[in-house]
């Protein structure tokens, strides 16, 4: 868990904000550090009708961390009412260890009772519908004026126009999946979806399990290149051959893509889990999580492995959700699917059905062939396995990646 003083200050810098303090319902006494601090925020309201400014806490409450007037409000509440259930629950059980050892039945009782005041559930998990709040209407009304202010979307622009013609793109709380065998090119389609997204301006952040940070730098690159009319080679670039060297600085030079993140390892961790993404996406708040080589995240090995695609797929789902996130996912077609030129169905995916049932949209793909029967390198067939918008009937729909040019072009309708 983070250092707490500093979680605790950006949960103080962030109440001086009307919504969230309206929205904040913890007594004084679940601070542990700063409790006064918000005694202050409370009496200064009362008496000024104004919150009290960042210097006013810093210089009355020196301290206070200074470094954590930007931390992301939401992401600061969650661990604080972490940290509360934590300290709740220790001292449910410490304050009937001494009846412990004589009569462990009543300390036990006594301890679930102490229990009881332990918040479980946030107020924010069960409301009233309430078909006079006016929220929805602004939500509508922001939609709306998106599609006039720009052109026609109102969601993160995707690959595929026939999903950008309806004006949806990827939602807040979507589920976006894509498989394949090794080597067709997952990789390299998380990454366009991601190049897409940073270019109209979307924060996005790109966990990568199976390649360096590095590689995937090199990847975007290309492809962010190939949208700013830069002609970029993968190939000449990683192994170091002539390239026309003015142009590849330059587009360094110019290229300043603030909003994207990208994050191969977490520190102190073997390898990537649930909870290090769930955390990674709480305190970055990206517009768009993709996650490349999801089949590689940990997870609990006492599990069965149908339970841990289950946990994987509907915690994917549900960060999603909870958290107002796109998700795009990229994870491996199994040895069923042996053609590596047709596009793998889900029952060819290690637990699909976990996979298909969390998903709003599945995408496979597979290499592609000449008329001859031969290899085409720098193609890729894209299939529609699943997409949850009732406005388009997505069966069949087949999609032609031009890998080099980065274009991803409709097959059929």
């Amino acid at each position: 868990m983070e250092n707490f003083n500093f979680i605790e200050s950006g949960l103080i810098f962030g109440l001086c904000e009307s919504n969230n303090y309206k929205a904040f319902t913890h007594p004084v006494k679940d601070f542990a550090n700063h409790g006064e601090a918000y005694k202050f925020i409370q009496e200064h309201l009362d008496e000024y009708k104004e919150f009290p400014k960042c210097e006013v806490l810093l210089e009355k409450f020196p301290q206070l961390s200074k470094d954590a007037k930007d931390i992301n409000f939401q992401y600061a509440l969650g661990e604080f009412k972490k940290h509360v259930m934590y300290r709740n629950i220790i001292s449910a059980f410490s304050e009937q260890k001494p009846i412990l050892r004589e009569d462990p039945k009543k300390a036990l009782s006594l301890i679930m009772d102490g229990l009881h005041d332990v918040e479980i559930l946030h107020d924010a998990d069960v409301v009233q519908y309430d078909s006079g709040e006016l929220d929805r209407f602004e939500v509508w009304k922001e939609k709306n004026a998106k599609r006039e202010l720009g052109d026609g979307m109102i969601g993160i622009p995707t690959p595929f126009n026939v999903i950008n013609s309806t004006g949806m793109g990827w939602q807040p709380g979507d589920l976006i999946t894509a498989y394949a065998r090794p080597t067709v090119g997952k990789t390299w389609l998380c990454c366009k979806i991601a190049a897409i997204a940073v270019e109209k301006g979307f924060k996005t952040l790109l966990v990568s399990t199976e390649m360096t940070r590095a590689s995937i730098n090199l990847r975007m690159d290309v492809i962010l290149g190939q949208m700013r009319g830069f002609n970029l080679s993968h190939s000449a670039i990683r192994n170091g051959n002539e390239i026309d060297e003015s142009e590849y600085k330059r587009f360094l030079t110019e290229t300043d893509s603030k909003n994207l993140l990208i994050c191969d390892h977490i520190s102190g961790e073997d390898s990537i889990s649930l909870p290090s993404i769930n955390n990674l996406v709480r305190k970055y708040s990206p517009d768009l999580l993709v996650i490349d080589g999801v089949y590689l995240i940990s997870q609990d090995s006492n599990k069965a492995a149908w339970e841990q695609s289950h946990s994987l797929f509907y915690g994917l789902k549900n960060l999603a959700l909870s958290t107002n996130t796109a998700i795009m996912a990229s994870t491996q077609a199994t040895r069923d699917a042996a053609d590596m030129y047709v596009p793998p169905a889900p029952s060819q995916v290690a637990f699909g059905d976990a996979l298909i049932r969390a998903s709003d949209v599945a995408v496979s793909m597979s290499m592609m062939k000449d008329d001859l029967d031969m290899p085409i390198a720098d193609k890729r067939q894209i299939q529609f396995q699943k997409y949850r918008d009732g406005d388009l009937a997505f069966n069949d729909f087949d999609f032609i990646w031009r890998v080099n040019n980065g274009h991803i072009e409709q097959a059929n309708a």
